[in-house]
């Protein structure tokens, strides 16, 4: 018989608290997985691709409708086309899945990276922050390569870690963990090109540097990594060169690499200095540690397992400002050791003073951690006014939960700033204003409110913003509409593409009215800033035309609003 008390204790055991903080954190990774539509462009175009490998069971071939796709290796698509086979082609869930799964594989590397580096107490708790981090979220929902490749970096530099700080003589680590490092570099090459090999490269130049030993280098076994490196990426090569006569390399290289290295692509340009001036977002909610956790690096500097996190970090993180393209996910490969670091920095400093004794510059430490912790703040006022403008005015569920949610981010903002006020001045007598407040220092509290809020927006907030997803309205119109055939004029964003499998024309106008013309049941969409064209090329061609739906929505891709028309004609 169960008694009350020994069910009371196993509620109060430690083991089941840190069970139910993992839960707690893992949720808002699942919500909105199926609700949100798909996004564009990116994740619209990787998922449309891997949707045309199963429908085709071409598994070697990129495409995108009739278009070479040569953006990305075939490592995402062939892990989103697995997905869909087992899970259903139709639900973007299936494409976003390997993302969901990759995330996951990133937090449990991290518990284990973080337990060698700083000991078992410290790395549930820093896995957790690292769960709440709004860009590693963010990429976790979104079928991309983003979160796949930050897994599998994960592990590489936790292979690298063990190789270089394991002293005892051991064939596993000699021979078994360099071959299993090499395999995990070359997947990583083939989710997105280089990225995992730069990330490896840096790392282990940049601490031969520091450390004076180039020793590690014979550790690594290059010769064998460039053995596997050749039987994983090759095959595929000269496959996918061979079944597009050499095309796929070229625009790979001229027109996706190389634009990045030489310009702003697609109008993604910033100068130098971009990151550090969003790092408020990046690291948001732990923004507001950064100043401390510089601290800390100082107070460890002569510490190897610090100073390799710092070859992980800094290296790239300058080639990331140096190189003109830029995207906000783009630091995401260097998320795990500033996210470790800015932990260790908030455990050590719980115990020690800071080493600052001039108030003014304390001041200027704690006004620099007040103002980085104001990103959330920002996403919390940007995500109700989005709810103002692109929500049902109806649904006052939905604006009451983005009240809610602006209100987590403020709660949060509050307790990052008094947990930096107290690890900056560790003040020896405490008003009774800020004993009350003292509670809020621990960080599960922020873990909590953190969590609640993601479950919130990618659950709720952001699955009900239906002008913001225009694809989806068209798509919704069109499932009560009986048509042959369709074609779009100037409205050809990849979300709509996805959302009818690649069963639509992307047109001109002028396309347009002749498709019209050749099917009695063919419905032709057009935004409206095409309007006028089209009429004048049906007017040429004497169709009768028929207005029969409208949808308005808002073009987040190109920052427009849009209006679009769906026209039959009649015969």
């Amino acid at each position: 018989m169960i008694s009350k008390s020994n069910i009371l204790l196993f509620f109060k055991q430690k083991y089941f608290l840190q069970i139910l903080m993992i839960i707690i954190c893992l949720i808002p990774i699942f919500s909105g997985i199926s609700s949100i539509p798909p996004l564009d462009r990116d994740e619209s175009r990787f998922s449309q691709s891997s949707y045309q490998m199963v429908e085709t069971n071409d598994y070697v071939n990129i495409k995108f409708q009739d278009e070479i796709r040569a953006k990305k290796p075939i490592g995402i698509y062939w892990l989103q086309a697995l997905s869909a086979e087992v899970f259903g082609t139709d639900d973007i869930a299936s494409y976003r899945l390997p993302s969901l799964f990759a995330a996951f594989l990133s937090i449990s590397i991290l518990w284990f990276f973080s337990k060698k580096i700083f000991g078992r107490n410290s790395a549930l708790l820093i896995t957790l922050l690292f769960s709440t981090n709004i860009l590693f979220v963010s990429e976790a929902h979104i079928a991309k390569t983003d979160s796949v490749l930050l897994s599998l970096i994960c592990l590489q530099q936790y292979l690298l870690f063990l190789i270089i700080f394991e002293k005892e003589k051991k064939y596993k680590l000699d021979h078994l963990i360099p071959v299993i490092m090499w395999l995990v570099v070359s997947l990583g090459m083939l989710i997105k090109g280089p990225i995992s090999l730069i990330v490896f490269i840096l790392t282990l130049i940049t601490y031969c540097i520091i450390k004076k030993n180039i020793s590690i280098l014979s550790k690594i076994k290059p010769l064998i990594g460039l053995v596997i490196a050749a039987v994983i990426l090759v095959p595929w090569i000269v496959s996918i060169q061979q079944s597009t006569d050499g095309l796929f390399l070229y625009k790979a290289i001229h027109e996706d690499f190389l634009p990045k290295l030489s310009g702003g692509q697609e109008g993604h340009g910033a100068y130098p200095g971009f990151y550090i001036l969003f790092s408020s977002f990046i690291l948001w909610p732990l923004a507001c540690f950064l100043p401390i956790s510089i601290l800390f690096i100082f107070e460890k500097k002569n510490n190897s397992a610090i100073q390799f996190l710092l070859c992980w970090i800094v290296p790239y993180w300058l080639v990331l400002e140096l190189v003109p393209t830029k995207l906000i996910h783009y630091p995401l490969p260097i998320l795990p050791p500033l996210i470790m670091l800015i932990s260790a920095s908030l455990f050590f400093f719980e115990k020690n003073e800071v080493k600052i004794h001039n108030v003014k510059i304390k001041n200027v430490f704690f006004s620099l951690s007040t103002l980085l912790g104001f990103g959330g703040i920002l996403f919390g006022s940007a995500l109700y006014y989005f709810t103002i403008k692109f929500g049902n005015s109806d649904n006052y569920l939905l604006h009451f939960i983005s009240i809610l949610s602006f209100t987590l981010f403020l709660c949060v903002f509050v307790l990052t700033t008094i947990k930096s006020y107290f690890l900056i001045y560790k003040p020896k007598l405490i008003s009774s204003f800020w004993q009350f407040f003292l509670v809020f220092k621990n960080l599960k509290f922020l873990i909590i409110l953190t969590s609640i809020n993601y479950f919130l927006i990618f659950g709720f907030i952001l699955p009900n913003l239906e002008k913001l997803f225009p694809s989806k309205l068209i798509f919704n119109e069109l499932k009560t509409i009986k048509y042959d055939s369709i074609s779009s004029i100037g409205f050809h964003e990849p979300s709509l593409v996805f959302f009818l499998k690649g069963k639509i024309i992307l047109s001109n106008s002028h396309e347009g009215a002749i498709f019209l013309a050749e099917g009695k049941n063919n419905i032709v969409l057009i935004e409206e800033r095409h309007l006028k064209d089209f009429k004048f090329f049906a007017k040429n061609l004497d169709l009768n035309l028929d207005e029969i739906k409208k949808v308005q929505g808002f073009n987040y891709s190109k920052g427009k609003k849009v209006k679009i028309y769906f026209y039959k004609s009649i015969h």
